[in-house]
């Protein structure tokens, strides 16, 4: 029987999966990174950690987006809230 948040768990399920193959590919980099002499290969590794590292963050959003809707829809939020992943940046913290 599908229930309300069956839907929003199949999607997260699907985020989680994108995480999780994401953080493979950072590893994968990063092994790279410390093991290689070449220069440019360093490189592709470097940039293939931040392509990675990018995608965690936006599954991560989108997690925390879907998340969001269901509880607003099992009611455990009020349907006019929304939580979001925010960035703060700390140098401004301090003035």
């Amino acid at each position: 029987m599908k229930t309300v948040s069956s839907d929003y768990i199949k999607e997260i399920k699907a985020q989680v999966r994108l995480i999780n193959e994401a953080l493979k590919r950072v590893q994968e980099a990063e092994k790279i990174q410390e093991t290689t002499y070449n220069t440019s290969q360093y490189k592709r590794a470097k940039d293939e950690a931040i392509d990675a590292s990018s995608d965690v963050m936006v599954a991560l959003e989108e997690v925390v987006r879907l998340a969001s809707a269901m509880g607003c829809a099992a009611g455990l939020y009020d349907i006019n809230k929304y939580h979001k992943i925010v960035e703060l940046d700390f140098r401004d913290s301090h003035k």
